[in-house]
């Protein structure tokens, strides 16, 4: 997680930017170049899959040919003056193009409203993006497209009366579930569908959709000044918070406190911490700037009881294509510890962090948390090892993630070994494109509780981790702060986080 110092008003603030590593963009989702994409629509045909053109990813290379001419007319049964040869798409009627005729196979007969032809049947689109590719060119798949071969489902959209509406013609997928790898495009009734805001959350055992964005919380005024709602943000005890884009007042008896938690009041206020006890809830919204769009929201709420406090976070991201799909937009957390000067939770005394890994006491996590949604996102914890105890951004040194949980998708940097640490079997993985030392061990059995060593980890890396290729963490290092939360690079969904104690 790193952090920058934000000046607003006067009041200066920390600020997380997290730096995850991420698989580079595959042949899979990007065309290789823009011949693929004949039409312009952004879409081509590539390694018997749909791929997605994106301007400045691709070359420009042409065609088979190498002038951008097909080699015989033969390739373009639909007569449509694109054909496919070697591979990639080629134009008919230049002077490299033959007179040679092909067996005809039927063509599409359809357009869709983008002046694309409809797909004849879903088979061609196996990936479930919405294009497919028949007779030789690209396809949508659309309201008359018949289902896969083999299907006994209906080849028909779905009905108006099932459907919750439609989308520049497209109908809005009733459920995400059908859009299993998150691009935002479902497959319902024999078409596509577009997954919206519309659309049911696929898990339906508690609530289906996450809360909507709400007002920003207030615990009235004092003076013609707001009142702080906690007095978290008055990081230099001077009786000033700064909440809500403004100052605000810390009251005895109304502002609370790590003693008198703010409990039961759901805050969607960026970067808002909620104290309890020596734990600190921060809503971190580090890359929401990543999405191309304002509609998402991430809130955080603290309810329970002294001795059974419950952090909790909704949030909703959007969909895979509505923001940067590789980077991860937000690290909702509860930490433990020093982060930075502005972000602590307890004394030194309180938390036994900051601590040299020299002379670090026995470290145990205890942690349990449930979900709803449907996300791709992981569930970690991670320390930051700093070259001082004075831990800040500045003198950060080594990353340690524990990945309980992992996306579908997404992994953490290049597998470099394997550990059995807390008596579960770990994938470790590291980044050596990034400014500090890092190392994820992933879960090779995701469990939504435990209890881990977390000193067992940090003497993996100091011992083990240098012959397996990870970064060196430093011979007396300092430890900040331990922390958990859900790193998401899109979707949507509710976190519980029912338990989370740090025993030394």
């Amino acid at each position: 997680m790193k952090l920058k110092l934000v000046n607003i008003g006067g009041i200066v603030l920390a600020a997380s930017l997290n730096v995850v590593s991420v698989s580079p963009v595959s042949a899979m989702n990007v065309c290789s170049s823009s011949a693929v994409d004949p039409d312009g629509d952004g879409w081509g045909w590539e390694n018997n899959q749909s791929c997605q053109f994106i301007g400045g990813a691709a070359s420009s290379s042409s065609a088979s040919s190498g002038s951008g001419f097909c080699q015989s007319a033969g390739s373009d049964p639909d007569g449509d003056g694109w054909g496919w040869e070697n591979g990639t798409s080629c134009r008919v009627g230049g002077s490299s193009s033959s007179s040679s005729s092909s067996g005809g196979g039927s063509s599409s007969t359809s357009t869709s409203s983008g002046g694309n032809p409809v797909c004849a049947s879903s088979a061609s689109d196996p990936d479930g993006d919405g294009w497919g590719f028949e007779n030789g060119s690209s396809c949508r798949v659309g309201a008359s497209t018949s289902s896969g071969s083999g299907s006994s489902g209906s080849s028909s959209a779905p009905s108006a009366s099932t459907s919750p509406g439609t989308v520049n013609g497209v109908p809005v997928c009733t459920t995400t579930a059908s859009d299993f790898d998150g691009d935002g495009w479902g497959h319902e009734g024999g078409a596509s569908c577009r997954v919206t805001s519309a659309t049911a959350n696929a898990d339906a055992s508690t609530s289906n959709v996450a809360p909507p964005p709400v007002g920003a919380a207030s615990a009235g005024t004092s003076g013609g000044r707001p009142i702080c709602l906690t007095d978290s943000s008055d990081v230099g005890n001077t009786g000033f918070g700064y909440e809500n884009n403004q100052t605000c007042a810390v009251v005895a008896g109304v502002t609370a406190t790590p003693d008198n938690p703010l409990l039961n009041t759901r805050v969607c206020e960026p970067w808002f911490e909620i104290q309890y006890g020596n734990y600190r809830l921060q809503n971190n919204t580090w890359a929401s700037d990543a999405v191309y769009s304002d509609n998402w929201h991430q809130c955080i709420e603290v309810t329970g009881n002294r001795g059974n406090y419950i952090a909790k976070w909704d949030y909703n991201w959007l969909g895979r294509s509505e923001g940067d799909e590789f980077s991860v937009k937000s690290y909702p957390q509860v930490y433990y510890g020093r982060k930075t000067r502005f972000n602590i939770s307890g004394s030194v005394a309180e938390t036994g962090m900051p601590v040299r890994i020299n002379g670090m006491p026995q470290f145990t996590v205890n942690y349990r948390y449930s979900e709803t949604g449907n996300a791709e996102r992981n569930v970690a914890l991670e320390s930051f090892f700093h070259t001082s105890c004075e831990a800040e951004e500045h003198n950060k040194f080594f990353e340690l993630m524990v990945w309980v949980d992992k996306p579908v998708v997404r992994i953490p940097g290049p597998q470099v070994a394997s550990a059995r640490i807390s008596g579960q079997d770990w994938s470790v993985h590291t980044n050596p494109s990034l400014g500090w030392g890092y190392v994820a061990f992933v879960a090779d059995n995701p469990q939504n509780q435990g209890t881990l060593d977390w000193n067992a980890f940090v003497e993996w890396v100091r011992f083990q981790g240098p012959s397996a290729g990870v970064p060196s963490i430093g011979n007396n290092t300092c430890m900040g702060a331990i922390e958990i939360g859900t790193e998401t690079f899109w979707g949507n969904g509710t976190f519980t986080l029912h338990q989370f104690d740090v025993i030394h």
